[in-house]
């Protein structure tokens, strides 16, 4: 009864707006295929380049950095862009290592390789050189494509 007796006070002020911060708008939104294959490749390519600039040599750091985007990606992925995060990290490998043969072979040179190695047997050392970090690095995109394609139950 008292609901019904309670009369208007003019108009009412609407609710602050509270402006929520950039990351958090972009994390409502999942990554297109060719967002996926542009922050791998972009991520590669500069982690490549900071552990040769350091180290004069490609290691672990980018082999965990190669594991650690590769997941991120899977994770980040739209539904209709699932397939990009499995694609991705050989061919980001393949890619980086080709480059590093090119420009810079002493940073995937392996002691017992020929002095004269071409850039195709460098590519060939580098590449059995990460296998563990590319294997891990597709598994973790693999299982987590599965596990977001699964349905959720109710």
């Amino acid at each position: 009864m008292q609901d019904r007796a309670r009369l208007p006070r003019g108009p009412q002020r609407p609710a602050p707006r509270r402006r929520r911060s950039w990351t958090a708008r972009a994390a409502e939104r999942d990554l297109s295929a060719r967002s996926v294959v542009t922050i791998a490749v972009l991520m590669g390519a500069s982690t490549a380049w900071l552990e040769i600039a350091t180290t004069e040599r490609l290691g672990w750091f980018f082999d965990a950095m190669l594991v650690l985007v590769s997941a991120t990606n899977a994770l980040a992925a739209s539904r209709d862009a699932m397939y990009a995060p499995m694609v991705t990290p050989p061919l980001v490998l393949l890619a980086v290592t080709v480059v590093v043969a090119v420009v810079r072979p002493g940073a995937v040179d392996e002691p017992g390789s020929p002095p004269d190695a071409s850039v195709v047997q460098l590519v060939a050392i580098a590449l059995v050189q990460h296998a563990v970090a590319l294997m891990i690095a597709l598994g973790a995109a693999l299982a987590i494509t599965a596990w977001r394609r699964t349905p959720t139950p109710g």
